[in-house]
């Protein structure tokens, strides 16, 4: 009897190991979603830098209401910040875009003050307001 339990024993054991092997071999590599786009640096240099850190407009210290979005201002400019056309919203509300003046401004929402940002310019994308709604959704970090 003990034999019998024996080779049955190691009869599973070697079934299993089989199984474990041959499954995991050909399971592949894991696919890994790609790196998010939405870091405040690819917004600063797709986005600020292209169509809102010019002259005659929000650049140096004579941009409206102070808002230089400059590279070395922006942030600190940016989130946390009352928007001072609608000062009970901030500019970047951190996990809030829905709340965030700068989303407003960019999407031409009612309720905003003055035009549509950026005048002057074509309107940024969706995939480009997107990419700023969803860097703001991930609590604005500075990356």
């Amino acid at each position: 009897m003990k034999l019998e339990y024996n080779i049955y024993g190691k009869l599973l054991v070697f079934i299993f190991s089989f199984l474990v092997v041959f499954s995991c071999e050909r399971a592949g590599p894991v696919e890994q979603e790609p790196p998010s786009q939405a870091t405040f640096n690819n917004i600063q240099t797709s986005i600020f830098n292209q169509s809102c850190a010019l002259s005659n407009c929000h650049a140096g210290s004579s941009a409206p209401f102070g808002l230089d979005l400059s590279a070395e201002s922006s942030y600190n400019n940016l989130v946390n910040v009352a928007s001072q056309e609608v000062p009970s919203l901030l500019r970047v509300d951190p996990g809030e875009p829905d709340s965030s003046y700068l989303v407003l401004k960019v999407e031409g929402a009612s309720g905003i003050i003055g035009q549509r940002m950026p005048i002057g310019g074509n309107p940024l994308s969706a995939e480009q307001i997107n990419l700023i709604r969803e860097w703001i959704n991930n609590g604005a970090p500075n990356n």
